[in-house]
């Protein structure tokens, strides 16, 4: 995993707060969701992109983010009069291709220069002098997949606070039955079955025996150490945000994606 270097970029000015101009109740409606662009005039999103939005609470700052294929950024933010005000931005220093770079400067340019914006249900509306974007709420555009009942392709492995990708053919997968009953894990090389018991973000793994097959590339070697070590016999815990699945036990976890 790239580590993520915040370049500070120019703060927006800071504006005191009164009870007209810092409307409370719409950070706190908006507080811990992600919207994803649905629709927008005067912008065109670079092919087979995706643009999202968070608004979040860090250490009691709320917090305001965008990403759009390329860099993360995110800054201290109020809602003002209506208006997104930013009190800063800082942004990931990940070299880009010209095109989300380019795109990735007009949203910054666009989201500092406090756009309106009007929350409307599940919709998000942001209205500058070149654009007005249209973001539905994450959840409804892309919805959370469920753990069951599907093939989970693991693409990356997680060890403390980093992570990493090996390109591997095929890759490790992992497939969870109705709770209460089978797991099949591929490792890389070699395969398990046991059975699993869901506790809300918790699954505990019970009489996972795995096959001993020799590994002959290392990366599919370093993986299914990686595999094993994590789909183990024992507690695991999980989380899904939309195609996305996270398997936690200690420091070690692995991450896989859906349909």
């Amino acid at each position: 995993m790239r580590s993520l270097l915040f370049a500070c970029c120019a703060a927006a000015t800071a504006v005191g707060c009164d009870a007209a101009g810092d409307p409370s109740g719409d950070r706190e409606s908006l507080d811990g969701r992600t919207f994803l662009l649905e629709s927008a005039e005067g912008f065109t999103p670079v092919s087979d992109t995706t643009v999202r939005v968070h608004f979040t609470d860090q250490d009691g700052q709320p917090t305001f983010g965008f990403h759009a294929g390329c860099n993360h950024h995110a800054g201290p933010y109020q809602v003002r009069d209506g208006r997104l005000v930013l009190e800063g931005l800082g942004s990931t220093a990940i070299g880009c291709q010209q095109p989300l770079s380019d795109q990735d400067s007009f949203l910054a340019s666009f989201f500092t220069a406090g756009p309106a914006l009007q929350l409307d249900g599940d919709r998000l509306t942001f209205t500058g002098n070149s654009a007005t974007l249209v973001f539905l709420d994450r959840e409804m555009a892309d919805p959370d997949r469920p753990l069951t009942g599907r093939l989970w392709t693991i693409d990356t492995f997680i060890s403390g606070d980093g992570a990493s990708n090996l390109a591997l053919d095929p890759p490790p997968t992992v497939r969870f039955e109705q709770n209460g009953t089978t797991i099949d894990v591929f490792s890389g090389c070699n395969s398990a079955s046991g059975t699993f018991t869901q506790t809300g973000d918790e699954f505990t793994l019970r009489g996972l025996g795995y096959t001993e097959r020799g590994c002959p590339e290392p990366n599919a070697m370093t993986a299914e150490a990686h595999v094993q070590a994590v789909l183990t016999d024992g507690i695991v815990r999980f989380e899904i945000e939309a195609s996305r699945l996270t398997l936690l036990r200690g420091e070690r976890g692995l991450a896989a994606t859906t349909d």
